[in-house]
């Protein structure tokens, strides 16, 4: 009786042990199914004041983030340190996998635009106006993934050591996400093209009233 009652007990805890197994089994295919299906990037935008505090959601871009992105291709893209016959033909090439297909294509045309009106037989420069940093405001959020940035820039350019252009510009750049390479554009987003025209900035201490309702007046969208 007493060995009858010991190989039940050890027949039940056989059972529980093989239950356990199951259920562990069944827990690990779950979580390496999960891990396989879990993306290999994930993106996050830190936002630039971390004092307060911050959450952030995954592929959620923070303003300063799509503005510093908007600003620094469209920088280069604007940098003659040679000349721009040659240095503007060869940002539009570098910087391809930062622009979408139809902004790259009027770039191609405002470069022969420009070839025919002899505009690139000189340097450029493109620099931030230091009283127009970034602020809130000039990120303007059309949709979930798709931006307006505002830069307010001088530009300068020089023919033969001789500057002759000398402009304060306000540039509507729309930036929108684009995911399509993350080996050749880590950052998920490319320029678009402008929201509105250029408009040129008189003096380096114009009214930003304006700017606070986003809006931008229609004028010089040639020569910049």
């Amino acid at each position: 009786m007493r060995l009858k009652k010991a190989l039940d007990g050890r027949d039940s805890h056989i059972i529980t042990l093989r239950l356990v197994i199951l259920i562990l089994a069944a827990i690990s295919v779950y979580a390496i199914t999960g891990w396989k299906a879990a993306p290999e990037r994930i993106k996050i935008d830190i936002p630039p004041d971390l004092r307060s505090g911050s959450t952030r959601g995954i592929d959620e871009r923070h303003p300063f983030n799509v503005y510093a992105f908007g600003y620094y291709i469209f920088q280069q893209m604007n940098n003659w340190p040679v000349e721009g016959v040659k240095d503007y033909k060869e940002r539009i090439h570098q910087l391809s996998c930062y622009l979408t297909p139809s902004f790259k294509g009027w770039l191609e045309r405002d470069y022969e635009r420009r070839i025919k009106r002899h505009e690139l037989s000189r340097t450029r420069s493109f620099q931030e106006m230091p009283e127009r940093p970034y602020e809130p405001n000039r990120v303007y959020k059309e949709s979930s993934d798709r931006w307006v940035t505002f830069f307010d820039v001088n530009v300068k350019e020089t023919f033969r050591a001789e500057t002759v252009k000398d402009i304060f510009v306000r540039f509507p750049v729309r930036v929108v996400s684009w995911d399509v390479n993350p080996e050749c554009n880590m950052w998920g987003l490319a320029l678009d093209g402008f929201y509105q025209n250029p408009s040129r900035l008189e003096g380096t201490m114009q009214e930003t009233a304006d700017l606070a309702q986003n809006k931008v007046q229609p004028s010089i969208a040639e020569g910049q």
